[in-house]
């Protein structure tokens, strides 16, 4: 069996067509035919059924497709990694992340990536799709939220919490709830809002908690701007419930923010990577930068999760 003979196998179950297939792979027709036939004697078992001049895959076709894919992906990987090495740690870096806190979030930390690696590029992929970026092999590692990613978690991700962040109430400083230490998240809803719309991952942590106290998030306002949130907070409009991240990002002298309580409000941040793809040295170094820019910050990462990161960035 010869990597040859996969690729155009590959080709053909894309295209189901030999005439079609062989005009891809730049072959004769009867070529590409003797070559799957061939590979069929090979195996003992027929990969295609011919229908006339249509052909369709059988059990055994797609038994082998899904076993070249994982060929083909080895064969990727080990070429990535060789290819660093003649580049120098030369490299291209993608980065999903969910729209929002999260992107800005790692976009804080791009200046300082660019000034220590200068010749490595870098994009970020803001995406509400994170689990197709991975299906497709769009993206080097994620940032997310603590989601449930069925059974695709447990075979190809693998997830590493980096810190718990906290929701907040944030109100103009003369709001007269301020002057308790920590706020109940009834008390709060009671109150005129201006919230993210019910699609934004910080709403659904509210309406979540909401709906397990059972309470209603009625706001006054919603908007996906948090210029604007925080603008029609410090104009007294009303109070909004936003991360620590984006309070610390836009907070001013004219709004304050207490914690939540009964129940507070909490969402895990994590680190997301595919088990079988090669981590390169880009995102490797991207990583490093990050975790020790949050730890400055004052972020509690555990200790396991430093072990695995710290496994991570020197596994070869």
């Amino acid at each position: 069996m010869e990597i040859r003979q996969l690729e155009y196998f590959l080709v053909l179950c894309s295209e189901l067509h030999f005439t079609k297939a062989a005009e891809k792979l730049n072959i004769s027709q009867p070529t590409l035919s003797h070559q799957i036939k061939v590979l069929e004697n090979e195996l003992g078992i027929p990969l295609f059924d011919r229908l006339g001049k249509k052909i369709a895959i059988t059990e055994a076709g797609k038994i082998l497709h899904e076993q070249c894919t994982h060929i083909f992906r080895a064969i990727d990987n080990t070429s990535n990694q060789i290819i660093e090495l003649k580049e120098l740690k030369a490299g291209k870096l993608v980065i999903g992340t969910l729209p929002g806190e999260l992107t800005n979030l790692v976009s804080d930390y791009l200046l300082g990536y660019h000034l220590e690696y200068p010749d490595l590029q870098i994009c970020i992929n803001s995406t509400d799709d994170l689990l197709k970026q991975f299906k497709d092999n769009k993206i080097d590692f994620a940032i997310s939220y603590k989601q449930e990613y069925f059974d695709y978690e447990v075979e190809q991700l693998q997830i590493i919490p980096l810190f718990t962040e906290e929701l907040l109430f944030v109100a103009h400083i003369e709001h007269p709830l301020l002057a308790s230490e920590k706020i109940a998240l009834q008390d709060v809803l009671e109150l005129p809002l201006i919230l993210f719309p019910t699609i934004h991952q910080c709403r659904k942590v509210i309406d979540s908690a909401a709906r397990i106290e059972k309470l209603h998030v009625k706001p006054k306002i919603e908007t996906a701007s948090v210029q604007a949130i925080f603008k029609l907070v410090e104009q007294n409009v009303g109070a909004t419930i936003i991360s620590k991240t984006l309070c610390n990002l836009y907070k001013t002298n004219t709004i304050c923010e207490r914690p939540i309580y009964n129940p507070p409000l909490t969402r895990e941040i994590v680190l997301l990577y595919r088990k079988d793809k090669f981590i390169n040295f880009a995102a490797k170094a991207f990583i490093r930068l990050m975790v020790e820019g949050l730890e400055k910050a004052g972020f509690s990462i555990s200790e396991k999760s430093q072990l695995l990161i710290q496994s991570l960035i020197k596994s070869q």
